[in-house]
């Protein structure tokens, strides 16, 4: 089986979180996989997979399904499973855990069947981009994350195919997205197009949320992002700063300056010496 990885998401959960609330330790991205095959006998939770392109084969003992690209499937995996594909296919997954997560297993099996497998109707969709967006991040708060894992599972159970996305559920899913490509070149326009809102309406919408504008939130993830990697690398601040989405390394300099006081070689010098490393 040949596999090329984009992405595996990797989330320890507190003993607090195994016990009382949804949660994810694995999730990923695949792309492009040639001769894909996974067997399993039992593993302790729901798996989602949203087929990007491509055709995924799944059989459990109940049957066997095709999903396509646009669809989802929920794979209770505490039960025997085969999926695969041979020619190449693009999907992301994501292991769903909790001590609820059976239970709405059954829920969605019983409404969609086992496999089951859903067409990637607006509202669900929404839901997941907003998981797979605090997956993507490093601040997964483990309440949080589990309030959103809640949400996508009851969007699939009480779900009505067209449902209209509420104004709240947009700009959840535009913060989503500004965390998850704060490190492109990115429009206020591009992030209200995706969410289906204009603008004027959105950047209101999401200043009366977040206390903040969309730009300059993506401004403090693309900050947040260069300080993680000035502490943790020993790369330039040219190369940081493509890496955190500039083009320019003097702007990205200027805008770290304005928030943090300092320029990223003087904040990377400071804490240095503070922490003596």
């Amino acid at each position: 089986m040949e596999k090329q990885v984009s992405q595996v998401y990797s989330h320890s959960a507190s003993a607090f979180a195994k016990e009382n609330l949804f949660y994810v330790e694995l999730a990923g991205t695949y792309d492009g996989i040639s001769n894909y095959n996974v067997k399993r006998e039992y593993y302790n939770s729901l798996l989602v997979m949203r087929i990007i392109a491509g055709t995924l084969t799944v059989t459990t003992d109940e049957q066997t399904v095709y999903v396509d690209a646009g669809e989802f499937v929920f794979l209770d995996c505490r039960k025997p499973h085969y999926y695969h594909s041979f020619d190449p296919i693009s999907f992301e997954w994501v292991h769903l855990q909790g001590n609820a997560i059976h239970a709405y297993s059954d829920l969605v099996s019983n409404r969609f069947g086992r496999p089951a497998v859903i067409d990637g109707v607006s509202m669900i969709m929404q839901e997941y981009k907003i998981l797979m967006g605090r997956l993507h991040g490093e601040d997964s708060l483990e309440h949080s994350l589990s309030v959103t894992v809640h949400r996508l599972l009851a969007t699939i159970t009480e779900r009505v195919s067209g449902q209209t996305k509420s104004t709240e559920q947009s700009l959840l899913a535009a913060e989503a997205y500004l965390r998850q490509n704060f490190d492109k070149q990115l429009s206020i326009t591009e992030v209200a197009e995706n969410v289906d809102m204009s603008v004027y309406h959105f950047t209101r919408q999401f200043h009366k949320q977040y206390g903040i504008s969309p730009y300059e939130y993506l401004i403090m993830q693309r900050i947040s992002n260069a300080k993680r990697l000035l502490l943790n690398t020993s790369r330039s601040t040219k190369d940081i700063s493509e890496s955190c989405g500039y083009n320019n390394s003097s702007t990205f300099i200027a805008a770290f300056k304005k928030r943090v006081g300092l320029t990223p070689s003087q904040f990377r010098m400071d804490v240095i010496e503070s922490i003596g490393i």
